[in-house]
């Protein structure tokens, strides 16, 4: 090495020292920032399904980003109480974070009922666009006039229904079925108006109901059709896509106010990553789903277009009876992203 270079790289040495000095130092002053934090985070679903995937892969970003300050537990099957319930105690401060289906937080934020509406979306882009868009961003700032903050947005993706009496293949098929929904005047209105005697149940009594006949049948997307396990116990399955039911991250107001700026970072940017994370665990998984519940013996059909067509204008009522409750501009808007995200490549 020549006397000029071992000069220069003398020379940068302490320059090194001094940039790393500086980066320790911002670490240990980000550190320092951070208290030591304990999250108890509900979700109605089975750890294995992409929600509660998603769930542990939060609770591992936030202690990475924390320098394992701030502890995020999962409690799975709607252990800490159904949706409704847990939304209430994060309300409460009893909680600290909950992730519940729009439907569900709709009780909250009436316009989530806008991802309610059937058969509007027709693919996970076009609901994306809607979620991380105008719409979808704020209706999550509406939440902090209900003493909740909403953090970030998950999904259940495109739901689908299954029964044990026949398969159904004509709108006429939905007559008389008796099925679980969702505890949602919406959903209830869109299966009255397929035909069917909708029979809204909190997601733990399903399985129970299904099993002993109380109930013919249920309407949930693929994946939580097979981490509860309905496929032992339902008999067909049908490619409805009547609602695509997007699900939003919660954190307790009361909670959220304790926190910090540099806190508060933390949860915002590892919600961010979790909501990518699940996005492409589930659509892969997704992509697999069927064939698995057709291998348990489920007997699998989708609904020629002409009948779906039929089944969109049996229910277009529903979409005008709640566009008045809903407001002009938020419709409007949701469709115009719709149309955009339809025409993009």
């Amino acid at each position: 090495m020549t006397v000029a270079k071992i000069s220069l790289f003398t020379r940068r040495i302490p320059m090194a020292l001094a940039a790393g000095t500086i980066a320790l130092t911002g670490v240990q002053a980000h550190a320092q920032d951070i208290q030591e934090r304990k999250i108890k985070f509900s979700h109605a679903v089975a750890k294995d399904n992409p929600i509660g995937l998603a769930v542990d892969k939060f609770a591992q970003i936030v202690n990475e980003k924390s320098a394992g300050k701030i502890k995020v537990t999962g409690y799975p099957n709607a252990t800490l109480g159904n949706e409704i319930q847990s939304m209430s105690s994060a309300q409460g401060g009893i909680l600290e974070m909950s992730v519940v289906s729009t439907a569900g937080a709709a009780g909250n934020v009436k316009e989530l009922a806008i991802f309610d509406l059937p058969f509007i979306f027709r693919s996970e882009k076009e609901a994306d666009a809607v979620v991380d868009g105008e719409v979808g961003q704020s209706l999550l700032k509406k939440f902090s006039e209900k003493n909740l903050i909403g953090l970030c947005y998950m999904d259940y993706g495109f739901r689908q229904v299954t029964n044990s009496k026949h398969p159904i293949k004509r709108l006429e098929d939905f007559r008389d079925l008796k099925l679980r929904t969702l505890q949602n005047r919406v959903y209830i209105d869109i299966f009255k108006a397929l035909g069917a005697t909708p029979l809204p149940l909190p997601y733990p009594e399903t399985y129970t109901a299904l099993e002993t006949k109380a109930i013919d049948g249920q309407e949930s997307a693929y994946l939580v059709t097979k981490s509860s396990s309905y496929q032992d116990i339902q008999t067909y399955l049908t490619e409805t896509r009547h609602v695509y039911l997007p699900a939003v991250v919660l954190v307790s107001k009361k909670f959220w106010d304790k926190l910090n700026a540099t806190e508060r970072g933390v949860l915002e940017s590892s919600c961010k990553e979790a909501q990518a994370f699940h996005r492409d665990v589930s659509r892969k998984m997704e992509a697999a789903v069927v064939q698995d519940l057709v291998k348990a013996g489920m007997k699998f059909n989708t609904i020629e277009p002409a009948e779906h067509a039929r089944m969109v204008q049996a229910t277009a009522s529903v979409i005008e009876k709640y566009k008045p409750e809903l407001g002009a501009d938020l419709v409007n808007k949701t469709m115009a992203t719709l149309e955009k995200a339809r025409k993009a490549p």
